[in-house]
C-alpha cells in the first residue's frame, strides 16, 4: 500500500470511528435525558451527573480528534463534518419521533 493507500485508509478509519461515536454518545445522552425525573424534597439534582458525563464524552472526542489529526490531518476534518451531520440526523429523528 502506497503513502497514498495509507492517508486514505487513515481518513476512512477516523471517519468511520466518528460515526460510531456520534451515535454511541447521542444514545447516552437519549438515555440520560429519559431518566430526568421530576425531583422530591431532599433528593439532589440530576444535572450534575450529566453534566460531569458529558464534559467526560466531550474530552474523549477532543482525543479522539486528536490522534486523528496526528496521523491525517484531513481525517480530523473529515471526522468533524462527519460528527456533525450525524447527530442532526439523530436529533431530527429523534425529534419526529416525540411528534408523533
Amino acid at each position: 500500500m502506497g503513502n497514498e493507500g495509507l492517508k486514505i485508509f487513515w481518513i476512512i478509519l477516523w471517519v468511520l470511528v466518528a460515526a460510531g461515536w456520534s451515535v454511541l454518545s447521542f444514545q447516552w445522552l437519549r438515555k440520560e435525558i429519559e431518566e430526568i425525573h421530576p425531583m422530591l424534597d431532599g433528593q439532589k439534582s440530576p444535572m450534575a451527573k450529566l453534566i460531569v458525563r458529558r464534559f467526560v464524552v466531550f474530552i474523549l472526542l477532543a482525543v479522539l480528534l486528536y490522534l486523528a489529526l496526528r496521523t491525517e490531518p484531513l481525517a480530523a476534518i473529515g471526522m468533524i463534518v462527519v460528527i456533525t451531520i450525524a447527530t442532526w440526523v439523530q436529533v431530527i429523528i429523534y425529534s419526529s419521533h416525540l411528534d408523533k
